[in-house]
């Protein structure tokens, strides 16, 4: 498994050949980012960053210490697709986060 870190940032990618998978499609590694530790407004700051650094039809997971509501109307105005999970016993919730391809972006 490959890990990038930066200070206050937990970022893990894994490719699909590390999972035990083989695939033709070009490669992408799932990025997670934890910013359950983070004081606000450092997570939705973080995700908004991580968001916009997407390329097109490329997601990413974060983990956000409650559900994210304000960072939920944001990506919709920004036009991004965000799906948040159940939150955990924690509170803590996963939300996935894709930025259109173009092609769906002038749909």
């Amino acid at each position: 498994m490959h890990a990038s870190r930066r200070p206050g940032l937990a970022l893990t990618c894994v490719s699909a050949s590390q999972e035990g998978g083989r695939s033709n499609a070009p490669m992408t590694q799932p990025i997670e980012l934890d910013l359950r530790h983070l004081p606000s407004p450092q997570p939705l700051l973080r995700a908004l960053e991580a968001a916009d650094a997407l390329p097109p039809g490329e997601q990413l997971t974060i983990v956000a210490p409650m559900f994210p509501r304000p960072l939920l109307m944001e990506l919709a105005q920004l036009g991004f697709e965000a799906e948040p999970g159940e939150p955990q016993a924690d509170g803590s919730v996963r939300v996935q986060i894709r930025r259109p391809d173009d092609a769906e972006a002038a749909a």
